[in-house]
């Protein structure tokens, strides 16, 4: 019985063994599959991003667009170069308004136009204007006058200048720096900064107490007021052009005096570019990355730099679009080799998944950092090797693509952004052949008229591409930046900045710690949500989405003492509108609305036809 048991006992270890010795087999087995899948990628092709452009059906029908569009009067100096390029200006704002200009040349304006909704006059020769009896009369009776240029004691009447609210005019001289201490802006009441370089050149004014003051230098000299007349108001605007496009901004605020209910539409996004992200992350430590935080630079990218990042996406309602690049090799002759770096490619990968997690979109920066121009583009300033052929360019451009591919296949690439800003034609068809579905280009909104970077506006191209620049940059901002990232709100609704993450090694950043990066940033985005809370996020091609629908729209607005109504169609999205007004709502249709100031509103219209009802004045 003892042998009999001892038998049975050790034929049953034996089949405990066997068995364990398959489950061991099957789960190596397993394993082994599992790391040769892994490696092989299969797994990033379950479920792939998506990056598919969809646009919904044009909403409303044209029945009103026989209703006439408000017209606004602009007299201008067609002799004189800055009042040409203030009517220029203007009529840019009432067109993407979609509102009409009437232009009128100074020694033609014998008499107004009827049925105005306001009247622009873009020179300082007021004195010599025939109508300007009418133009008095019409502010006495309930007008508004937009006066925009620096004042002259010589070209004023003695009344006109009292009903500017003007006691006294000197010379012409820069005032610097700048400050908001009226409403005329959309959150922009008690914005300033001081500065040495920011000047505007402006005539030295002495005004009436009666008069209101809306911007001045940081010094207190008036460049923005207004005076009443009878029932309506004159704005002065005393100011030179400056060589940027912040008068779009300050431009559209005033045009948004013009009536007691001023309503025009708006793109209403939020921007956030991470130029050369995901790219190689640089090897070793940085210095003062490492004697600040103890960290090597890949671990301040992951542990420091990117959690940080995220926390801001989170907090400020950011979306963030990175900008792809695959190597900093100086390349630019085939052939073009693909990346070795494993840790790159792992860092697509990561970090990729964690912005798209996070609702951003990967767009592309380049196969390297080598612009896409030919000789001639400025690029010798930094460094930069030139192209020989768009041929070379299209070859980086695909194994660029091939490398994005490979981890994220199916995923249509929409955003462009030309490194350090210089992009040639070439370089833009070479783009459009290598990825079709390209849809934005972002470079700088604004700069100096000599360099060679690539300059935009807001528009869409006609083969269908959208230009959106980027405004302001980096995580301590500078002052004048900020100022042109605000006014571009008042002007478009868009804010639009970008970053990068090695800014820590720029010499421009020698004096900030990251600690300073951080909270600049922070403190940065936090003033953009108080002033303009109501903005939306996007990535770039979401907002190729709202700026096509934005300029494909279109509108007419009927004002009743009950209320205002707009009446909108082809649009394939909901349309924001500002609505400059002190009047109070108490209802909406087709719709929402949202108070943003005492005297401001932001309109969603969701439908054909919106409504507003004024509160306290319904029959």
């Amino acid at each position: 019985m003892l042998c009999g048991f001892c038998v049975t006992g050790e034929g049953r270890s034996v089949k405990g063994f066997k068995k364990e010795i398959w489950v061991t087999f099957f789960i190596v087995a397993a394993l082994g599959v599992f790391f040769q899948l892994n490696r092989l990628d299969v797994f990033l092709h379950i479920n792939p991003w998506s990056n598919n452009a969809s646009m919904g059906e044009a909403a409303g029908k044209e029945d009103y667009a026989g209703l006439p569009r408000e017209r606004v009067l602009v007299i201008y100096d067609a002799g004189e170069v800055q009042s040409v390029l203030r009517r220029h200006m203007i009529e840019k704002i009432l067109t993407e308004q979609k509102k009409e200009a009437v232009r009128l040349p100074l020694h033609k304006a014998e008499g107004l136009p009827e049925d105005l909704g306001g009247i622009v006059v873009a020179t300082n020769r007021l004195k010599d204007i025939p109508c300007l009896p009418e133009i008095e009369q019409y502010v006495a009776e309930g007008g508004t006058v937009l006066v925009l240029s620096q004042l002259q004691d010589d070209l004023l009447t003695d009344s006109l200048r009292q009903k500017l609210g003007v006691l006294s005019v000197g010379q012409e001289h820069n005032a610097y720096g700048v400050r908001v201490p009226g409403s005329m802006y959309i959150g922009l009441q008690g914005f300033g900064f001081d500065s040495a370089v920011y000047s505007t050149s402006i005539a030295e004014v002495r005004l009436s107490p009666e008069s209101e003051v809306e911007v001045t230098s940081a010094d207190g000299q008036p460049v923005v007021w207004s005076h009443r007349d009878g029932k309506g108001r004159y704005f002065v605007c005393n100011k030179r052009e400056r060589d940027d496009k912040n008068s779009y901004g300050m431009y559209t605020a005033m045009l948004g005096q013009l009536h007691e209910d001023y309503a025009y539409p708006v793109m209403n996004m939020k921007l956030y570019f991470i130029d050369d992200f995901p790219s190689p992350v640089p090897e070793g430590k940085f210095e003062r990355i490492y004697q600040e935080t103890g960290m090597n630079t890949a671990d301040f990218y992951r542990k420091l730099w990117w959690p940080e990042m995220l926390n801001n996406g989170d907090k400020y309602n950011v979306k963030y679009t990175g900008l792809v690049i695959e190597t900093y090799g100086s390349q630019v002759k085939g052939e073009f080799a693909p990346l070795s770096d494993g840790s790159a490619r792992l860092g697509l990968i990561v970090y990729g998944r964690e912005l798209l997690k996070a609702g951003g979109e990967l767009g592309i920066h380049g196969y390297n950092h080598q612009s896409l121009a030919p000789a001639g583009y400025g690029q010798d300033h930094l460094g930069y090797n030139t192209w020989e052929s768009q041929g070379d360019m299209e070859e980086s451009l695909r194994e660029l693509k091939r490398y994005i591919e490979e981890v994220y296949p199916g995923y249509e690439i929409h955003s462009y952004v030309p490194p350090s800003n210089i992009l040639s034609p070439e370089g833009k068809q070479a783009l459009k052949n290598v990825f079709p579905h390209l849809r934005v280009y972002a470079s700088l909104y604004n700069g100096l008229a000599t360099a060679k970077e690539y300059f935009q506006n807001f528009r869409v191209n006609p083969d269908g591409t959208c230009e959106i620049p980027r405004v302001s940059s980096g995580y301590v901002p500078l002052p004048e930046d900020v100022w042109e990232n605000y006014n571009v709100i008042n002007y478009n609704g868009v804010f639009s900045h970008f970053v990068h993450p090695d800014e820590m090694f720029y010499e421009e950043s020698q004096n900030l710690t990251w600690e300073m990066m951080k909270k600049g940033m922070g403190d940065f985005l936090s003033d953009v949500n108080t002033r303009f809370g109501w903005l939306e996020p996007a990535t770039a091609s979401e907002g190729a989405d709202i700026m096509e629908n934005y300029f494909a729209m279109d509108y007419r607005l009927e004002r009743s003492p009950e209320g205002l109504k707009i009446h909108c169609w082809n649009f394939s999205r909901p349309v924001t509108f500002i609505l400059r007004s002190r009047k109070g709502i108490v209802s909406v249709q087709g719709g929402r609305v949202q108070k943003v100031q005492e005297d401001a509103y932001v309109l969603t219209v969701e439908q054909p036809e919106f409504a507003v009802e004024w509160a306290g004045e319904q029959q």
